[in-house]
């Protein structure tokens, strides 16, 4: 014998909607939600010190205060000059994220770099990635966005294409996924 229960609306004592663990369901784990931010197009600048990366910012707003956010960021960069780098960190809001710590320069340090060495390099590029696993402890919409970094204004810093040519363009992301 099979006994079904239906229902139209499930509502605790006080009127609220209860949250999957007011139910005795373990989430722990589980991908709440997911956003994410995709930037097509490329560009080029000489710059000298930490740039917003126009395009790759992502708000999102926890369920739980006790949420991790997995941010994720994909970043092809390049430089016009060998020996120079480019770099990217993950900022949540105006505070940066999981950067090295034992760099010479403090402001050089970043999430993940791009460096380009020897005279063969210019013109490469690389696919500049990171995975941070954030706890923002909020229930309030939060954004996250990636910075680049040039490290002379003498030296352009590329995004999405190699510093020889712009007849080939790729995208960047940034993605977020709230876990439970």
């Amino acid at each position: 014998m099979t006994s079904i229960l239906k229902v139209d609306n499930i509502q605790k004592a006080n009127g609220s909607v209860p949250t999957a663990s007011d139910l005795g369901l373990n989430t722990t784990g589980s991908v709440l939600q997911v956003k994410q931010a995709i930037l097509t197009t490329s560009s080029a600048a000489a710059i000298a010190g930490w740039y917003d990366l126009t395009g790759l910012s992502v708000a999102i707003t926890p369920v739980s205060t006790s949420s991790k956010i997995l941010v994720k960021a994909n970043v092809f960069g390049a430089v016009s000059n060998a020996g120079w780098l480019t770099a990217i960190r993950i900022l949540r809001g105006s505070t940066i994220l999981s950067v090295g710590t034992s760099g010479s320069n403090a402001d050089n340090n970043s999430t993940s770099l791009a460096y380009m060495a020897g005279s063969t390099a210019q013109g490469d590029g690389k696919q500049m990635t990171v995975d941070i696993l954030d706890s923002p402890s909020t229930t309030s919409a939060t954004t996250y966005k990636v910075q680049y970094y040039g490290g002379n204004t003498g030296v352009t810093t590329y995004i999405n294409r190699f510093s020889t040519s712009a007849d080939a363009c790729t995208i960047s992301t940034i993605t977020l996924m709230e876990i439970a």
